[in-house]
């Protein structure tokens, strides 16, 4: 069960990682969430306290605001689902080659990167409020510039900043959320917090279909759900942060990258295979969403036909999540980790291979299953093999290790997809999990023969 909860919270959406994530709170999507690296069960070592318990005033104010806050943010990660999309689509509308496709859509990424690193110290600086308006406010003038402005260059430094802008609302939400919630109650709040994020990327993806990617209306959608964000964190009251809590936030932020580093050398020292598969899990989520849109509209597909797919697609990666998370606490995670990767593979050559519209869809919804499963049980074979002292950094280095993989994701399925045609993607793909199959063959191998 607690493998479970860990896993959960580490699966990034696009998203997101990253998503994870995993923000930063510590975790980077695909969906572009940051809990990631959040661990539930630290919180819940505090003791309970005994008997009944009396919720003050202040607690209920504080809970109410939050549910407040998470409602301009399922507004905004609506918004958020429903460009990254879009932007594919428009481009493939302008008959952009599918390899700048792959680097605008990176940009966003590397944005998001650079953005868990360092946006953070903006929020110590003005506090929540003033921060998430800040960045919002940016993301939606953004969205109003890729309409303005059709040069790939240009698309290339908005999402760099809108990247950047949404890693920095990510961190906002969740170190909220780490401030209001009791160690009682933190497990629901995140619970709440996540479905929110699947729920509004999911929803954008269906928004598609409400005018023409052509046009500006659907830009111009983006921009005021973006802006309509600001007004529940407006009445949604302010964040009971303590000078405690911002003096540890600064450190933290200021400490970051260090962080991320020492533990990338701990993952390489402890679980050398965690960085290859963290690698892939970043690349193979990044590429799916960026890319397959573009996939579907060069072999035929009808812009609602992508909308729909992209909306139920999202809702096909939370089916497998448990399951594989039992799996993962009774076996070997390596051996299911080869598993995923192994039938992530088949279906990719599949995918490549098909030319029948239904056996695409249906295949397509199992890949993302498969596919985006494996974040989970990558993170938790890593914190199995680690020290417990290191877990810290190591959770910074897995963020740093997928966020890595993630700006390199759209780029190289752009670059097979211009030599391999659009299933390159689906090449691309099969490519990096084979890969990632092999290694891990290699480590389960190396370990028996000991």
């Amino acid at each position: 069960m607690k493998q479970a909860r860990e896993t959960a919270a580490r699966q990034p959406t696009g998203a997101s990682f990253l998503s994870d994530a995993q923000p930063l709170g510590d975790r980077w999507e695909s969906t572009g969430s940051l809990s990631a690296a959040v661990q539930p069960g630290h919180a819940a070592a505090g003791a309970e306290p005994a008997g009944p318990v009396l919720v003050s005033a202040p607690v209920v104010g504080s809970l109410r605001s939050t549910a407040i806050l998470l409602l301009g943010y399922a507004i905004l990660i609506t918004g958020n689902g429903l460009l990254g999309t879009l932007i594919s689509l428009r481009l493939i509308q302008q008959q952009a080659p599918s390899i700048v496709v792959g680097v605008v859509q990176s940009a966003y990424y590397v944005g998001f990167l650079l953005g868990a690193v360092y946006g953070g110290t903006l929020i110590t600086r003005v506090g929540h409020h003033r921060a998430f308006v800040t960045f919002a406010a940016a993301s939606a003038c953004c969205a109003l510039g890729y309409a303005v402005w059709s040069a790939a260059a240009m698309w290339v430094v908005l999402r760099f900043v809108t990247g950047f802008c949404l890693v920095g609302i990510f961190t906002v939400v969740e170190s909220w959320l780490h401030q209001v919630a009791s160690n009682a109650q933190r497990g629901r709040v995140f619970s709440a917090y996540l479905i929110t994020n699947y729920l509004g990327v999911g929803t954008g993806q269906f928004l598609i279909g409400l005018a023409d990617p052509g046009s500006f209306e659907l830009f111009s959608a983006v921009a005021a759900l973006f802006t309509a964000s600001l007004i529940p964190v407006a009445l949604a009251g302010t964040a009971p942060a303590t000078a405690g809590a911002l003096d540890a936030s600064r450190a933290a932020y200021g400490s970051r990258l260090a962080r991320g580093l020492s533990g990338l050398q701990s993952i390489y020292r402890w679980a050398p295979l965690g960085v290859a598969a963290c690698l892939s899990a970043g690349a193979i989520n990044s590429a799916f969403y960026t890319m397959q849109p573009v996939f579907m509209r060069r072999v035929g597909y009808a812009v609602p036909d992508v909308s729909h797919f992209m909306g139920f697609a999202l809702l096909a990666a939370l089916v497998p999540q448990w399951p594989v998370a039992r799996l993962a606490d009774r076996f070997d995670r390596r051996k299911v980790l080869l598993c995923l990767a192994a039938i992530a593979g088949s279906l990719s050559v599949l995918l490549f291979l098909l030319r029948d519209g239904g056996l695409i869809r249906a295949f397509g919804y199992l890949y993302v299953a498969v596919a985006f499963s494996m974040y989970g049980v990558v993170t938790s074979y890593v914190n199995d093999c680690i020290p417990a002292e290191e877990r810290v950094a190591v959770s910074a280095g897995l963020l740093l290790i997928f966020s890595v993989g993630a700006s390199a994701g759209p780029t190289l399925a752009s670059a097979t997809m211009a030599v391999a045609g659009p299933s390159g993607l689906y090449l691309f793909t099969a490519l990096v999990t084979g890969a990632l199959a092999t290694l891990t063959v290699r480590s389960v191998s190396r370990q028996q023969g000991r």
